[in-house]
C-alpha cells in the first residue's frame, strides 16, 4: 500500500515549519513503535519531566496485546487499552499516585485591583491519562491518549484539547498512541468482525490519519509525541501475516490474470478460492 510522504512524516521536500512532525532525537524509548515529535516534545518530556518519561517508557514496555484481543476487541476502551492505562496508573512517585483520568477546569475572571469576578468556567475534555508534572508542581503535566480504534475525528478532539490545555499552561506535552502504518496495513482487510465485515478500516484512528492532521497545524503550539504501534508488539501476529500473504497472492493474480488464463470467467474462481483459503485461516470471532 502506498502512503503520502506527508502522512508518514517525511517532510524533506516541504517548508520546515515549527509544528511539522519530525524524527525524535532522544534515546531510551522501547522498540516496537514508530516515534515522531513536534516542537521537541521528546526532549521536553525526557529532560524536563524525567519521571513521567520513565513512566511512559515502562507502560510501553508492558504493552503486548494478543492477536485474539485484536480480533475480539472493538471501539472504545478495549481490554488491552485499559491495561495500558492501568500500567500508567500503577506508576508512582515516592509512593504517591501521579497518573489517572482527569477533568481539567479553567476559570477566567475580570475586574480591577484584585476585585475580580468570574466571567467563564470552561471544563476541558476529560484526559484519559494525565501525569502530574511533579508532586510539588502538578501543573503543567503530561496528557496521554491512546486512540486504538475510534473514528478518526477523535484525533481532532484530542488535538484541539491539547492545544487549549497547553495554551492555558495545564499540559507541557501531549502524547497520542495509535496503530502504526505497518500494523494498519497488516490487519486492515484481514481481521473480520462477527458480521463478516472488517475491523480497523481506513476511516478509523491510525498513524496515516494522525500525522497529516498534525502537519496541518493540529495541536497548535502544544509539543506532541506521536507513537505508532508496530506489528511486533502484538503476540501471535504471525497468523495475520499468513492471511495477508494469501490475500496478496489473490490480489496479484487478479491484476495479472491475463498472463495465466484465457478469460476472466476462468480466473475468477481461482482467485475466489485463494481468498476463501485466506479467510479460513483466521475466521471472525463469533458475536464480536
Amino acid at each position: 500500500m502506498e502512503h503520502d510522504d506527508e502522512a508518514n512524516g517525511d517532510t524533506d521536500d516541504v517548508v520546515d515549519l515549527a509544528g511539522q512532525v519530525r524524527d525524535i532525537t532522544v534515546s531510551g524509548l522501547p522498540n516496537g513503535y514508530d516515534y515522531k515529535a513536534t516542537r521537541y516534545a521528546d526532549v521536553i518530556l525526557k529532560e524536563a519531566f524525567p519521571n513521567r518519561f520513565r513512566d511512559l517508557t515502562n507502560a510501553l514496555e508492558q504493552f503486548e496485546p494478543t492477536l485474539d484481543e485484536l480480533r475480539s476487541g472493538g471501539g472504545g476502551r478495549t481490554v488491552f487499552v485499559r491495561r495500558f492505562d492501568e500500567s500508567l496508573a500503577e506508576q508512582q512517585e515516592d509512593g504517591n499516585t501521579v497518573w489517572g483520568k482527569q477533568n481539567i477546569t479553567i476559570e477566567k475572571g475580570i475586574g480591577f485591583d484584585g476585585n475580580v469576578a468570574p466571567v467563564s468556567k470552561v471544563r476541558g475534555h476529560e484526559i484519559d491519562m494525565f501525569g502530574l508534572g511533579s508532586l510539588e508542581d502538578p501543573l503543567p503535566g503530561i496528557a496521554v491518549e491512546m486512540e486504538w480504534n475510534n473514528k478518526d475525528p477523535f484525533f481532532d478532539r484530542d488535538l484541539i484539547n491539547f492545544q487549549a490545555l497547553h495554551h492555558e499552561g495545564a499540559i507541557a506535552v501531549g502524547v497520542i498512541v495509535t496503530r502504526g502504518t505497518d500494523l494498519q496495513d497488516l490487519i486492515s482487510g484481514v481481521i473480520r468482525s462477527g458480521d463478516g465485515g472488517f475491523k480497523y478500516g481506513s476511516s478509523t484512528t491510525h498513524w496515516d490519519k494522525l500525522v497529516p492532521r498534525v502537519n496541518l497545524g493540529g495541536g497548535g503550539e502544544c509539543p506532541l509525541l506521536l507513537i505508532g504501534i508496530r506489528p511486533e508488539r502484538i503476540q501471535g501476529i504471525e497468523l495475520a501475516y499468513r492471511v495477508r500473504e494469501k490475500l496478496d497472492e489473490a490480489e496479484e493474480l487478479r491484476t495479472a490474470w491475463r498472463e495465466a488464463y484465457e478469460s476472466w470467467d476462468e480466473a475468477k474462481p481461482i482467485i475466489d478460492e485463494i481468498r476463501n483459503q485466506a479467510y479460513k485461516i483466521m475466521p471472525p470471532v463469533s458475536g464480536k
